[in-house]
């Protein structure tokens, strides 16, 4: 929990020092939503979640069980953002219209599926409230989801999911004309997230274990636990190409000013071409002959700041 909420606030840092104020590209500060998953968790722990029911006041695991309803609705809602932040990233970063077509199906299909399976979780019991207070057999209603078939068919949905999400740029990042180094760097980079569908096979396995408990309190906790970790594993794969790109900027500018005093008059990036036409121009001042007639163009340069991550990931064989 800490690891994440530190990443995401120098994804925030770096959102803002960036400038980018597109609304697909600033999709990744709301994956900081996954660290809310952890307080309701927390709050249940403390009212006795994970220790036996029958050790447990009857007032604190009601209590408990609703946050732990709240904690699943989070996880679900942080998922889903994690993932739409991630392939917002590689709009920025995808040229070719096929693959540019291929992100806005899979978005469609996030987006679908994170609605059906936040319906899912609100409205899995008639009504509501029995979810938490069903346990005690004083209320009338039905919990309608059958968990056993929803945990199957949500994880196989979900581990697709994020096979096709993770494996998408890897054909084209093998493309980049750009040293071995960095760019095994780079794929690295994406392929940290392959932990999340081990993870996510390992919190479907304990949720068919849950399926049939009598003991929710206790039974709950292994697939909770695996919730969290894949929601904060989220955030940190979806915060890593801001935080790429951060990095690179501060080293760039620890690099510039370790080295201005051996570049002289030009700065830490060396003479600019702007500099040497001056330079050209002030030594051909003089040398011009009598009579000779002379014209002044003013040039304007201007300069656009772009993140490593978009100048980097971008296939500099492309045309333009």
């Amino acid at each position: 929990m800490k690891v994440s909420g530190v990443i995401s606030a120098l994804a925030l840092l770096s959102r803002s020092i960036l400038a980018q104020q597109d609304f697909l590209n600033r999709l990744p500060e709301c994956a900081v939503v996954s660290i809310g998953m952890n307080a309701p968790v927390i709050v249940a722990a403390s009212l006795g979640f994970g220790r036996d029911m029958w050790g447990i006041p009857a007032d604190n695991i009601t209590e408990s069980l609703k946050w732990l309803y709240v904690a699943y609705f989070m996880y679900m809602l942080a998922e889903a953002l994690c993932q739409m932040s991630i392939l917002a990233f590689y709009l920025r970063i995808m040229v070719e219209p096929r693959s540019r077509t291929v992100v806005w199906i899979l978005m469609g299909m996030v987006i679908c599926f994170g609605i059906a399976n936040v319906f899912a979780m609100i409205f899995q019991c008639t009504p509501i409230p029995f979810f938490w207070d069903g346990w005690r057999g004083e209320m009338v209603g039905f919990c309608g989801v059958d968990v056993r078939l929803f945990g199957f068919a949500r994880g196989g949905i979900e581990i697709f999911l994020d096979l096709a999400i993770l494996t998408l740029p890897l054909p084209m990042l093998a493309k980049l004309n750009m040293s071995p180094k960095k760019k095994l760097q780079i794929m690295s980079m994406f392929c940290v997230g392959f932990v999340i569908t081990v993870v996510s096979c390992l919190r479907l396995w304990s949720f068919v274990q849950f399926a049939n408990t009598t003991n929710p309190t206790y039974d709950n906790v292994s697939g909770l636990y695996w919730c969290a970790t894949e929601s904060n594993l989220f955030t940190v794969v979806a915060c890593m190409p801001a935080l790429h790109a951060i990095f690179h900027k501060m080293l760039r500018k620890v690099r510039g000013i370790s080295t201005y005093g051996s570049r002289g008059q030009y700065g830490s990036e060396g003479p600019s071409k702007g500099s040497y036409l001056r330079q050209n121009t002030d030594q051909r001042k003089n040398s011009i002959p009598f009579g000779t007639i002379k014209k002044a163009t003013d040039v304007t340069i201007y300069r656009t700041e772009r993140t490593s991550s978009d100048v980097e990931l971008v296939d500099n064989r492309r045309p333009m």
